[in-house]
């Protein structure tokens, strides 16, 4: 039943809130409290999956492979969690961040509609139900990336929604493919009954899902998209999208390569490999040529996408519990960092170099719950995203993937100079002579959801081994592909 709330909650709420368009005031406050109750029902998820394992529930009562089926396991829950937690804040966040003309546009329920697709990604059984969320999130987020209707939104849409239109109709084939050779979408399901086609073909097949997957994961070559829609809608719109969008692509990858083709094809690994070196490498390039803080942060978001691509094309069982981990990790870090960014905007009016500067005198309290999100990006101990490199790197160098190590690494070098160029630029160097048009109050419901996501960032630091546990745990589960075959034997009668 909890499985099925994670799901079913955001869409109630998207359905009251479109009822309710002409009271503001109270959408907002239902947005917070339905994601309140939302936080609660994924805590619970993650409580019910860790004392008895995969969660699971048939939609209509039908048996599995021929119904919607939910299943949550360890990594399921670990990320709806995490998904909710970023949705909470955003809540808050969106009260400060999102002005009438956009709430008249419809972005609360809009808002709702994009957390059910990705919480209904993260528990779907089914690829083709995979494939329906992923239409959810790209309808939702299409239209809040086009809010306001300027035209460099309308720019940035275009720019997102047609790369990730092609995403679709590849998925789309590959679903029919696979389908046509095995008669079934169900996952379960599928990791029995792909061991008997022929490695040609489902070699042929994977190249479909690794397209789909690659593009909304932007990784290398895929991902000229990201940072060229990214900077354009609010803040409170473009944290969502950084911390929660692009992990849904990384997580259909480690789903389908960990349970349906688990990387026994030289070739599909070694496009793995060679995207996710290249997503690091050109995407810390890429964020050095930028003079901009959220065009800056865009960058270094698509390189270190590639540290999870990474850890799941190693194929090692530590590798993907450091992609597990680094995931949770940066979807707290980087929303908290964009989060920020928006403070930043608010306060200056701009997040370009040369309009900004002087806030670590002025605004202290941003200048900490900027540099502690920045020390974990970068991969500081003790902080969070310094433990899951470490388990990346150990695999890389002692597995043979030397050139990986390299360009986790370089990517690390790179992060760590573009952070330091943003903190010099923005907190460290003096304000601009030019009196800049700025809101001089502090924003709380702004500063109050950034500063929770950055006590998270050093929770998740501190509370390193039992998260290398969890995250190796789930890591082992997929390996394992232990519980949805267990769901279907369950299920199916002989």
């Amino acid at each position: 039943m909890t499985v099925t709330l994670v799901v079913v909650i955001p869409l109630l709420m998207a359905a009251i809130l479109l009822a309710t368009w002409n009271f503001p005031k109270f959408r907002r406050r239902m947005s917070l409290a339905g994601m309140a109750v939302h936080l609660l029902a994924s805590a619970n998820l993650l409580m019910e999956v860790a004392d008895k394992g995969v969660a699971k529930a048939q939609l209509g009562s039908w048996p599995t492979p021929f119904g919607i089926a939910f299943s949550a396991d360890l990594l399921s829950a670990m990320l709806v969690l995490v998904a909710s937690i970023i949705g909470f804040t955003l809540s808050i966040y969106s009260t400060e961040n999102i002005d009438d003309s956009h709430r008249d546009f419809g972005f609360h329920p809009l808002f709702f509609v994009l957390m059910a697709g990705v919480c209904g990604a993260f528990v779907t059984g089914d690829l083709f139900n995979m494939f329906v969320w992923f239409e959810c999130i790209l309808l939702s987020s299409f239209v809040l990336l086009a809010l306001g209707g300027e035209k460099p939104q309308i720019r940035g849409a275009l720019n997102y929604v047609i790369p990730n239109l092609f995403s679709s109709m590849m998925f789309l084939c590959g679903l029919g493919l696979l389908y046509g050779v095995t008669g079934t979408l169900n996952m379960a399901d599928l990791a029995i009954k792909t061991s008997q086609i022929s490695p040609s073909l489902l070699t042929i097949i994977s190249l479909f899902f690794l397209t789909a997957f690659g593009i909304k994961a932007a990784i290398f070559p895929f991902f000229t998209w990201l940072p060229t829609s990214y900077h354009t809608p609010p803040a409170a719109v473009t944290a969502l999208f950084a911390g929660l969008l692009t992990k849904v692509g990384v997580y259909a990858l480690v789903r389908y390569f960990t349970l349906i083709d688990p990387l026994h094809n030289t070739i599909i690994q070694s496009l793995m490999l060679w995207g996710a070196v290249g997503t690091m490498v050109f995407g810390a390039l890429g964020a050095v040529a930028q003079r901009d803080v959220k065009r800056m942060l865009a960058y270094l978001l698509v390189s270190h996408i590639g540290y999870m691509i990474a850890g799941l094309a190693m194929g090692k069982t530590s590798s993907l519990g450091g992609t597990i981990y680094y995931m949770l990790h940066h979807i707290v870090v980087i929303t908290a960092l964009f989060y920020a960014a928006g403070i930043i905007e608010h306060h200056l009016g701009s997040t370009q170099f040369k309009n900004i500067g002087g806030l670590l005198k002025s605004r202290p309290y941003l200048s900490a719950m900027f540099f502690i999100p920045m020390l974990g990006l970068i991969g500081i101990p003790p902080l969070s995203g310094f433990w899951p490199k470490i388990v990346l790197l150990q695999t890389a160098f002692s597995d043979g993937f030397a050139i990986v190590g390299i360009a986790m690494i370089f990517a690390s070098l790179i992060t760590l100079y573009c952070m330091a160029r943003i903190w010099m630029e923005a907190f460290w160097k003096p304000k601009p002579d030019f009196e800049a048009e700025f809101i001089p109050e502090r924003p709380m419901a702004k500063y109050l959801p950034t500063g929770a996501l950055t006590l998270v960032i050093i929770f998740l630091g501190l509370a390193a081994g039992p998260m290398t546990k969890a995250s190796q745990q789930a890591a082992q589960q997929l390996r394992d592909a232990v519980p949805l075959t267990i769901t279907i034997s369950e299920d199916v009668s002989p």
